[in-house]
């Protein structure tokens, strides 16, 4: 179950801000490009053997091609995810919006919030906003570089604008 997002006031300043993206080098001409060479090389290959008689070969080329354009396709899709995250005096702000446009935020009093970076030294890390007992994943899409840095910079700045309260502080 998500943290729905608040209305927050315009006046409360950004202390942090981010803003995630993944990291992906080439572009939708880049793409349809690699696709064409790759017709290319297949199409005379499968033509070939079609000729030398393993008409069987032209079909399943067809299909590796259809295939690799097809996942080239979701995989440059997937260059629209993003993640922003504002931490102001008072909330966490999170929005994602996913590769097909939708948009979700939520938005978390920051004396609540915490992040975990569950198996830190891992290279499939998980980083995680928590908050009375909901969980939100930040940054599947990135390294695990990438996220013990985020983790280290958001826990910088939710400790800075709000020091956790130590027992010993509480006593009058």
């Amino acid at each position: 179950m998500a943290i729905p997002a608040s209305d927050s006031p315009a006046s409360d300043p950004i202390v942090f801000s981010a803003e995630l993206r993944p990291n992906r080098s080439s572009s939708h001409a880049a793409l349809k490009w690699l696709a064409l060479a790759a017709a290319c090389v297949m199409v005379p290959v499968a033509v070939g053997f079609s000729l030398a008689g393993a008409w069987p070969v032209f079909g399943f080329m067809g299909l590796e091609l259809v295939a690799l354009v097809v996942l080239l396709h979701f995989n440059h899709r997937r260059t629209g995810v993003v993640e922003r995250i504002a931490v102001t005096e008072r909330q966490l702000h999170l929005e994602r919006v996913n590769p097909w446009g939708q948009r979700e935020s939520w938005s978390i009093p920051r004396h609540w919030a915490r992040i975990k970076l569950i198996a830190a030294d891992a290279p499939n890390s998980r980083l995680e906003l928590r908050s009375h007992g909901h969980v939100i994943a930040l940054g599947t899409f990135l390294t695990a570089d990438e996220r013990r840095e985020i983790a280290g910079d958001l826990r910088r700045f939710l400790s800075a604008v709000c020091p956790p309260v130590r027992p010993h502080q509480l006593r009058a």
